[in-house]
């Protein structure tokens, strides 16, 4: 299982949404003035947050463990790279039996059929708060 720190920002249902609290990534700077940080505010000036599942019933201000499957991450990118190309190209070749506005009309129809797959799937790897903390802490 892979974890990670967040703190719970609201609850809606069974859903709570998170911010996750990301370290920097050298811990020289405290992610404060390298040029990697300094384009990551540029492209997220505030912190995203995320929808996870809340079996524990945590409350917003919570420091929670979210935790997803070790391989669910390699399943999800093959998911939303491989799956959809190949079904694009699969389309297209078909179609293309017919002419090439055809193999346009079938690349277009593979990709329809990859996003209603990948819409149906992504319950299968949504995170899950595991319990309240930190990662690597467990509190009682």
């Amino acid at each position: 299982m892979i974890e990670n720190s967040a703190r719970v920002v609201r609850v809606e249902g069974d859903i709570a949404w998170v911010r996750s609290e990301s370290p920097s990534s050298c811990g020289a700077c405290g992610g404060k003035g390298c040029g990697s940080s300094t384009f990551a505010r540029m492209l997220h000036p505030h912190e995203p947050e995320y929808a996870v599942s809340n079996p524990i019933d945590a409350e917003p201000g919570d420091n929670v463990v979210v935790g997803i499957e070790e391989g669910s991450l390699l399943r999800a990118a093959l998911s939303a790279y491989v799956v959809p190309l190949l079904l694009l190209l699969l389309g297209a070749l078909l179609g293309g039996n017919w002419g090439e506005g055809w193999a346009v009309a079938g690349g277009v129809a593979g990709l329809a059929v990859a996003a209603l797959w990948l819409k149906r799937r992504h319950a299968a790897t949504a995170p899950v708060i595991l319990r309240r903390g930190s990662a690597g802490c467990s509190v009682a």
